[in-house]
């Protein structure tokens, strides 16, 4: 029979109808896998992008866009289709307001969703701080990995000929598939200002937690170093960890320089999963030592999908796995 009160064998999350966690102190993180993230704390649910219905030859989440029942705020990074292609779904189906750069907003409303949910933000000067109840969220410009750089395309190039090395073992993909990918694609924004100007740092503060979610590894703005040069560290940082396949050039180019503006005390790596057709799994260990090495005392967190991470946000414990009687 199959088990209605649990996803890849977790708890069933806040988000699909689970149990919200009675502590006041707990901070529930889950990944969803790219950059999908679900934060569960003071009786909220808040959705960091929206990116569930991947397409063919992607690894399963466990549940369907339509099982999500419950969420306060949606908080798009950038409107790249890995980011935001539920979130007019979603946010139709829960009520909630969904922040994001003009370039999404075009897309959600494309996708049916009633504009008076979309919170259009850009980020740039001072941003913009925007209140809910139980928690802020200042929204800050950053710019998304340069993917049209040569060495980048060069990289990029290699990926897909070595997929197709790889991926002889299947078939493939049918026309349905073909025609699944492309719809799944064609809910988000390719337009080249997404690199430059729609991806977004936001700051999320709950009673003095503070989290930076940055969910690609692309260069750090000025915004993001005149805000975190006035108001420095955060407590917890979720950051893009994609871009370069070779780890070594990842860390050093892209996501340190993010994590040293930030100065978090715990790190959760995104975006390091496999992504059909181009991007390959990248192991986040190199990452947990480099933080380790260049901030002893911050820890590294390597979740997997639908996995529960609970911090105490005033003790800093950090659980992992569901909690046991």
């Amino acid at each position: 029979m199959l088990n209605t009160d649990t996803v890849l064998g977790y708890q069933r999350p806040a988000m699909l109808g689970g149990p919200v966690s009675p502590d006041p102190d707990a901070l529930t993180v889950r990944w969803y896998g790219t950059s999908n993230f679900e934060l569960n704390f003071h009786d909220r649910v808040v959705l960091l992008d929206t990116f569930y219905d991947r397409g063919p030859r992607m690894r399963g989440l466990g549940f369907r866009p339509d099982e999500v029942v419950r969420a306060d705020a949606v908080l798009i990074g950038h409107p790249h289709y890995d980011h935001i292609s539920d979130a007019a779904q979603v946010a139709s189906a829960t009520g909630a307001p969904v922040v994001v750069h003009p370039l999404g907003a075009d897309v959600l409303t494309q996708g049916g969703l009633d504009v008076s949910q979309i919170h259009a933000v850009t980020g740039l000067g001072e941003g913009e701080l925007l209140e809910f109840p139980e928690f802020t969220v200042q929204v800050i410009h950053g710019f998304h990995a340069d993917l049209t750089h040569p060495e980048q395309q060069m990289s990029l190039e290699a990926l897909r000929r070595a997929r197709e090395v790889w991926e002889r073992d299947e078939p493939p993909l049918s026309a349905a598939e073909e025609a699944y990918a492309t719809d799944v694609m064609q809910r988000g924004s390719m337009a080249p200002e997404v690199f430059t100007e729609g991806t977004m740092c936001l700051v999320i503060d709950i009673d003095g937690y503070r989290i930076v979610y940055r969910d690609s590894g692309g260069p750090v703005s000025e915004e993001e170093r005149s805000f975190f040069a006035a108001s420095p560290g955060c407590d917890l940082a979720i950051v893009g960890f994609i871009g370069r396949p070779l780890a070594r050039r990842q860390l050093k180019e892209a996501t340190m320089p993010l994590i040293e503006t930030y100065q978090p005390r715990a790190v959760i790596p995104c975006h390091h999963d496999d992504l059909y057709p181009i991007f390959i799994d990248l192991a986040t260990e190199p990452l947990k030592m480099r933080v380790h090495e260049q901030f002893p005392a911050a820890s590294t967190i390597q979740p997997v999908y639908v996995e529960p991470v609970t911090i105490g946000m005033k003790s800093q414990a950090v659980t992992v796995g569901d909690a046991r009687p």
